[in-house]
């Protein structure tokens, strides 16, 4: 029986109990899949992170995500609490304060990594695929069912669009806040539709520096609602740039030293996991040449997994 290290860590906060829990095994190699499987499953959490080797010359490291029911091809919040893990132990060369960059390994490509290690905490930066969504007619009444939402509580101003998730914006964020998804039957519509989750947002927000609220729904993957989600909050920044700001709405952001444009995405609240996602966007001409979400991190468990 091997022994491995593994860490509970709270993702897009620096609270205790907040943000979003990740479970990160800090060096999975020699685990088959159906072990990752399991120990995802044992963990219980949205995501556990499974860092490996790097089998591509291109990279430096791989992870690999799971769910507790499957592996997922993109994961924000525990790649965030994985890279923390790993400047916290200072491997991969994090061994003093500085800015370390990787090319992970992932499915769903090569991606850059950022680490910003400080005295006063470390933030991670992480590089993700510029989506290329579609937009779809109308929204479907079995969605809105699903949802429990009136078709006039939607902002048809701004499109319903799909990728491997979808994107609904609603008008008002009391709205979001009630949200009561009927989960088996929404379960059915994203199997149907062969989609992953639901990202239903908001523009209005709680906090004034704030871009965008959302909540993301997830139970065909065995996550119900995740509390706040990267690979979510990264498309739906460059949803903002492409479709909010062209039609007049006005979304708070700052343009960075490098001259990247940043949203701030707020995720989390409505059931007491407060989080904070930072949207970057580099822009070139009319187009998003790249695409990245930050966030710090805080370890709230250290133990030994036996398997």
């Amino acid at each position: 029986m091997k022994t491995y290290q593994i860490k509970h860590i709270d993702a897009f906060t620096h609270e205790p109990f907040s943000g979003n829990p990740a479970g990160v095994v800090l060096d999975a190699k020699g685990l088959s899949d159906a072990k990752m499987q399991a120990i995802a499953r044992e963990m219980n959490l949205s995501e556990t992170a499974f860092v490996l080797p790097a089998t591509s010359k291109s990279a430096d490291l791989q992870i690999r995500w799971f769910t507790p029911n499957a592996e997922v091809p993109l994961c924000g919040h525990a790649t965030i609490a994985g890279f923390h893990a790993l400047a916290e132990e200072e491997l991969h060369g994090m061994k003093g304060n500085g800015t370390y960059s990787f090319g992970l390994q992932t499915k769903s490509g090569i991606l850059g990594i950022v680490v910003e290690k400080k005295f006063s905490g470390t933030i991670v930066e992480f590089q993700i695929p510029v989506p290329k969504f579609r937009t779809r007619r109308k929204v479907p009444p079995e969605l809105l069912r699903c949802l429990g939402v009136r078709s006039s509580e939607v902002l048809t101003r701004l499109p319903y669009v799909s990728s491997s998730y979808l994107y609904l914006p609603l008008k008002k964020l009391t709205t979001l806040k009630s949200l009561e998804p009927d989960y088996a039957r929404l379960r059915a519509f994203n199997n149907a539709t062969r989609t992953l989750g639901v990202c239903v947002f908001s523009l209005k927000t709680i906090e004034e520096s704030s871009s965008v609220h959302s909540r993301f729904f997830a139970p065909a993957v065995g996550i119900d609602e995740d509390p706040v989600t990267g690979s979510a909050n990264g498309p739906l920044g460059y949803y903002l740039y492409r479709y909010a700001v062209p039609a007049g709405h006005y979304i708070p952001s700052l343009i960075l030293p490098d001259a990247r444009i940043e949203f701030i995405g707020e995720q989390g609240d409505f059931i007491g996991r407060r989080g904070r996602v930072k949207i970057r966007l580099r822009v070139s001409g009319a187009g998003v040449k790249h695409l990245s979400i930050a966030g710090e991190a805080l370890t709230v468990m250290n133990s030994t997994l036996r398997c």
